[in-house]
């Protein structure tokens, strides 16, 4: 069967007492997705409304039904207050997996993209409602929704989006602030104490050393220069 790809702009949470809650998306064709509508028009060109909703029964029990539809919902009204063409898309899921859905729409995001299967089977290659055909640009899908407004949609798989932690960075932080020890002990400090007393004397020494020996090296050259100077 075509498989057809869609990508989420918006998404909310619909509650409802006593009923299976359900997610509400806005969506259009994912891009590269092109089918052509019998009704003249393309499916990317047409905004669209997914509604998931939480299955409590049995997940095995379709009864041929397969896991939803999509439906070409045609325009309305006329003058100005004339409504464009759009689409839906209705799914039941599981409890378990809208559960996950649930928790990527809650964290604030959106699933990267979704699929579809729909159309009537027919045969081994052969499907009614949305099928190929062969055009001057090649292969490409159309949706007769003249005679099927409505597709069924025996399959569905959505793409959600996953956040890694970068555990290296935080791995090497880890390590950083573990090699530093952030307070000293009262020995610790004594010790460093004492290194520090021990500098000063030794700075000291050395600089009362080097300031010798000028003066020696001074009186040296000047009782030379005398001598020189009474010879």
């Amino acid at each position: 069967m075509p498989l057809v790809s869609f990508s989420p702009t918006k998404v909310r949470l619909v509650i409802e007492g006593g009923r299976e809650s359900v997610l509400v998306m806005k969506v259009v064709a994912a891009k590269g997705e092109s089918v052509e509508l019998a009704t003249g028009g393309k499916l990317e060109l047409l905004t669209g409304v997914l509604r998931i909703r939480e299955r409590m029964g049995d997940p095995g029990q379709d009864n041929g039904r397969g896991v939803g539809s999509l439906v070409f919902v045609a325009p309305s009204g006329t003058g100005e207050e004339q409504q464009a063409a759009k689409f839906q898309i209705n799914i039941l899921m599981s409890a378990k997996k809208f559960d996950a859905l649930l928790q990527v729409a809650l964290s604030g995001r959106l699933p990267t993209k979704f699929f579809v299967d729909a159309g009537e089977k027919v045969s081994r290659t052969a499907t009614k409602g949305l099928s190929y055909r062969m055009g001057p640009e090649g292969r490409t899908k159309i949706w007769d929704n003249k005679s099927f407004r409505s597709l069924l949609v025996t399959n569905f798989v959505v793409i959600l989006p996953i956040s890694i932690p970068e555990r290296r960075r935080a791995a090497s932080g880890d390590a950083e602030s573990g090699s530093i020890d952030p307070t000293a002990s009262s020995t610790q400090v004594a010790e460093l104490a004492d290194d520090l007393t021990v500098f000063q004397s030794q700075a000291h020494h050395m600089l009362v050393a080097i300031v010798t020996l000028f003066m020696v090296t001074a009186v040296l050259v000047l009782i030379y220069t005398m001598v020189q100077l009474f010879r």
